[in-house]
């Protein structure tokens, strides 16, 4: 739900003028013209080049994003043992008071917010009287999909020169509806309201 109103109020975002309706109707009307000379290349090219080059593509991004969970591990693991984790946490306490959310849960969230698979785990194992807020701060990280995760999206865009603001702007705002969405469906469920 959360991405599909993000995809609603980013149909109104800038379009470049690289790809106006003009080019993308000419597109339509006769795509040779427009076809990459690479994918005309992989056309005369025999499957097993193809099928090779996939592969090859598809093993380097996978280490690209394993090297990305390693990286941020570490630097999660510096920012708790020299204390700057706790502090940062100390600064986000008021804005946890001020939305009802316990405190405990300020470290775990910036973990998130730095790496996310980390930051999910740490969150699902604090022991709440609600487990509703457990389930919000996840949904909300899941959304956004941390530091790290728009880093390794930035690694892959940067080589066609695509802009990453739109991509930041979006997963905020889709971290944001996420949690929203979660926190209106746990408020109408009996269930996720009982205390454990």
């Amino acid at each position: 739900m959360a991405c599909i109103t993000v995809g609603f109020l980013f149909r109104w975002w800038k379009v470049s003028p690289k790809y106006n309706s003009k080019t993308i109707t000419a597109f339509y009307n006769n795509p040779k013209d427009y076809r990459d000379k690479s994918i005309e290349l992989a056309h005369l090219s025999n499957l097993g080049e193809i099928l090779a080059s996939s592969i090859m593509s598809a093993i380097n991004t996978v280490v690209l994003i394993g090297g990305f969970v390693v990286l941020f591990s570490v630097v999660i693991s510096i920012l708790e043992n020299s204390g700057i984790l706790l502090l940062l946490s100390s600064l986000l306490s008021p804005l946890f008071n001020l939305l009802g959310v316990p405190v405990t849960y300020s470290e775990s969230f910036i973990t998130g917010l730095i790496e996310l698979t980390n930051g999910v785990n740490l969150i699902s194992l604090i022991p709440a009287k609600v487990i509703s807020v457990n389930i919000i701060l996840c949904s909300f990280l899941i959304g956004f999909g941390g530091i790290s995760v728009l880093l390794q999206v930035l690694s892959i865009t940067s080589k066609n020169k695509i802009s990453i603001k739109p991509y930041i702007y979006g997963k905020l705002l889709q971290s944001f509806f996420a949690a929203l969405y979660t926190f209106l469906i746990l408020e109408h469920s009996i269930f996720f309201t009982l205390d454990l």
